[in-house]
């Protein structure tokens, strides 16, 4: 898979609503500039989902990973990260060992996660990627 042009996609998903950088930070969506640096990092999980609440766009959609715009509000805190992505694990038959190493990650991500924190934005599209599920299956919603 290429390289992802983050601040294309969300620069494209603003003008599809006809919504500015500046609004965004105006609104307390953003800190001023954040948007910018989306050019050369990913965006933290937590900025993708505000930018997508605000818009009503579901961060599969934002991605072009969908045509159609599922939206549905997600939840700013998804410290259930781990025990979703475990439900899915087990509905696919995968093992955490066989996710682990096949994603080359170390295994205390899922001491991490299981403990409430976030992966990175970047970390839940590489998931995604590899189950061939959407972003939007790995993340809760209100």
């Amino acid at each position: 898979m290429s390289k992802l042009n983050f601040f294309e996609l969300f620069k494209n998903a603003l003008d599809e609503k006809n919504v500015t950088i500046k609004e965004l930070e105006n609104f307390g969506v953003l800190k001023t500039n954040t948007f910018y640096n989306f050019s050369t990092y990913s965006p933290s999980l937590f900025n993708a989902i505000q930018i997508a609440n605000h818009l009503q766009l579901s961060l599969d959609y934002i991605l072009e990973k969908s045509d159609i715009n599922n939206f549905k509000r997600y939840k700013n805190n998804q410290s259930n990260f781990y025990f979703k992505l475990e439900d899915i694990l087990k509905s696919y038959n995968i093992s955490n060992h066989k996710f682990l190493k096949e994603l080359n990650m170390d295994k205390n991500n899922f001491t991490k996660w299981k403990n409430g924190a976030t992966p990175k934005f970047s970390t839940v599209i590489a998931i995604s990627d590899y189950l061939g599920c959407g972003v939007d299956d790995l993340l809760e919603h209100e």
